[in-house]
């Protein structure tokens, strides 16, 4: 049986990723957030990076060219490591999506 961090932690993935794919990032990024702020795991950077790549997201749909590449470029350093997938994450995924941003 996971343990509560575990399914707390699949639980809020699964929500961010609905949300993300719906393109709802702005909701997906505080879906994750609220998790991550308490989450002490070896893997945080995974979750600060999911969390950066739906800002950056938002950036470029707002219009914010320059804050949406700072951003992407930071989740990118935090979810290399990760790819092509982690936590049933497809990374490689979300890292092509920061191509655009």
């Amino acid at each position: 049986m996971p343990s509560a961090p575990d399914s707390a932690g699949a639980s809020a993935l699964r929500a961010f990723m609905s949300a993300f794919e719906e393109g709802s990032v702005y909701e997906a990024h505080e879906i994750l957030e609220a998790f991550w702020v308490g989450y002490r795991g070896d893997d945080r950077d995974f979750y600060r990076g999911l969390i950066q790549a739906a800002v950056a997201l938002h950036h470029r749909a707002a219009g914010n060219a320059v804050g949406a590449a700072g951003v992407a470029a930071r989740a990118r350093a935090n979810l290399v490591p990760y790819a092509p997938r982690h936590k049933s994450i497809d990374v490689g995924s979300i890292l092509a999506r920061l191509d655009t941003a």
